[in-house]
């Protein structure tokens, strides 16, 4: 008794969480996007964010957050010759 029939899903994954949020530097908006397009099923950022906290990963400041956005390498614009 107590035990769940619930299989675990791909964002309750310590691993999976670790290298999205942490080795490749992913927002949980962008992991819940990846979430999404694998799984076809709906995943919020906020849901990204419960599972952080409860694995203990500790979450990013604003401003780590933001340097992380400014600094994802773009692929430069080609312009059409004339």
């Amino acid at each position: 008794m107590g035990k769940t029939l619930r299989t675990k899903t791909l964002y309750q994954d310590k691993d999976w969480l670790t290298q999205k949020y942490v080795k490749e530097k992913l927002s949980t908006v962008e992991i819940a996007r990846i979430y999404r397009e694998t799984e076809s099923k709906w995943c919020d950022p906020n849901t990204i964010s419960r599972w952080l906290k409860k694995h203990n990963i500790s979450m990013r400041s604003l401003a780590e957050a933001q340097q992380n956005r400014h600094s994802v390498a773009q692929a430069p614009i080609s312009k059409k010759k004339s």
